[in-house]
């Protein structure tokens, strides 16, 4: 009868042992995927921060370019200087009259400084977040993506070798595809 006790007790501490083990790996994993979710929220934050004011300045001076391009396309300014022409023959009044093109009319009379002002305070005003430029984003992306790849890399060789220990080990939903594909060399 002894020796039934003493296999009964070994293979309790077995399961034991495995149970705490595997609670263990459940928690490193939970850990591991934890800071995948927080590079991946600060790679978002960065990807979607505001660009700088020269940005902003640049891309309200392309839009009103266009515009003013968009407007000129129906405007007919030699239509004003000839003998019977008038502000209503260079079709200045139809262009402004149009939703389309009313902008790009605004600035063909002068006012593009105005609305230039105007446009770039309203998009530094919107800004919800300090501005990021180009290369620091650009770098900052890099970083956090090469973070969130090696992660989802050492996450995956965890799992494989705790499988081969006869632990299973559930991947995430959101695991990193090339990852779970990836060669066990590769791990």
């Amino acid at each position: 009868m002894a020796s039934k006790v003493s296999i009964t007790e070994k293979l309790s501490a077995l399961f034991s042992a495995q149970a705490k083990a595997a609670a263990e790996l459940r928690h490193d994993l939970n850990h591991i995927e934890m800071e995948v979710v927080t590079n991946q929220n600060r790679l978002g934050e960065v990807r979607r921060a505001p660009v700088e004011l020269e940005e902003i300045e640049r891309r309200v001076d392309a839009f009103l370019l266009e515009e003013e391009a968009d407007a000129r396309g129906s405007f007919v300014p030699s239509a004003i200087s000839k003998p019977e022409g008038s502000a209503r023959s260079s079709q200045i009044v139809d262009v402004l009259g149009r939703p389309r093109t009313a902008l790009g009319a605004l600035i063909i009379l002068g006012f593009r400084d105005q609305l230039r002002e105007a446009l770039v305070k309203e998009a530094v005003d919107a800004a919800p977040a300090k501005p990021i430029g180009d290369a620091e984003r650009e770098r900052e992306t890099k970083r956090l993506t090469a973070e969130i790849q090696k992660l989802e890399l050492i996450r995956e060789k965890i799992a494989r070798l705790a499988e081969a220990q006869g632990i299973s080990v559930p991947r995430s939903e959101h695991a990193d595809p090339a990852a779970l594909l990836a060669g066990d060399g590769e791990l």
